[in-house]
């Protein structure tokens, strides 16, 4: 079942205007129990370090790849970008290991996950992100075991035939792309294949970079191991605001079909 409307234009409009994200989100209490009574919005938390890598270990346990591709592949046609976004904080997560906070350079964060320790984290904006564009926060710890909880509370899918053609179609544009083509180019080579926007299209695309189908072979990714957030190299290219790995991809890289035959068998 789709999100409550009411308690989606709630949640939306806390944070969304015509002109872009609100600098003061706010919301009336009646509201925000509604919104929270239909399970969009949240009261306040804090999580340690141990206890968000806990929860995303537990979650990707308590996930099926299966219903995850489901879901990823149905989201194509009905653009359900709340289903959608399972499949990276999925692929992320699946190799992650309990640890203890690893401390490197000063960083208050995890130089292998990447969370801090007690931490506010605020669902809210999660909830609004994973709902507005298929999730931003793929590699964040704190959002990964939101995104598959919440994944895990929802109905089940079952993708039609025109959700596969769309893969198909998807996934042919991205071999086919010529070898200096880059990642706006695929975005743009995208947009005529799915109902869908350019910031929708990005988050698609990074996606399937977690998922190990967009990837430079030349670099770790996440389909065979966690790749610690040290170790995720950037790129130098001014501006570059596309995640790890899929920020490498150009061209000449294709697709990975070992990566699409595991998460696709069906295909």
């Amino acid at each position: 079942m789709a999100p409550d409307k009411r308690a989606l234009e709630i949640l939306t409009s806390m944070f969304w205007s015509s002109s872009g994200w609100k600098r003061a989100p706010s919301v009336s209490p009646e509201d925000f129990a509604y919104a929270k009574a239909q399970g969009l919005m949240f009261d306040p938390v804090e999580f340690s370090h141990d206890e968000v890598v806990d929860a995303v270990v537990n979650a990707v346990a308590g996930t099926s790849r299966k219903a995850i591709a489901h879901a990823f592949i149905s989201s194509l046609g009905s653009r359900r970008l709340d289903l959608r976004s399972a499949m990276g904080s999925y692929a992320v997560g699946l190799h992650m290991k309990t640890h203890s906070k690893a401390v490197c350079c000063g960083n208050q964060s995890c130089a292998y996950c990447g969370a801090y320790d007690k931490a506010n984290a605020d669902l809210n904006v999660l909830s609004f992100e994973r709902i507005k564009w298929g999730g931003v926060r793929h590699d964040n710890p704190r959002y990964i075991a939101f995104d598959l909880e919440a994944f895990a509370a929802s109905e089940s899918v079952a993708p039609k035939e025109a959700d596969y053609l769309i893969l198909r179609s998807v996934l042919n544009v991205a071999k086919s792309m010529p070898p200096t083509a880059r990642l706006g180019d695929l975005e743009r080579a995208l947009s005529k294949l799915l109902p869908s926007n350019n910031a929708e299209r990005r988050i698609l695309i990074g996606i399937l970079g977690y998922a190990g189908i967009l990837v430079d072979p030349s670099r770790p990714d996440f389909r065979r191991q966690f790749v610690s957030s040290a170790e995720r190299e950037r790129t130098p290219w001014h501006k570059d605001d596309w995640p790890y790995p899929v920020q490498w991809w150009n061209g000449s890289c294709g697709v990975n079909q070992a990566a699409i035959d595991e998460w696709f068998p069906d295909l």
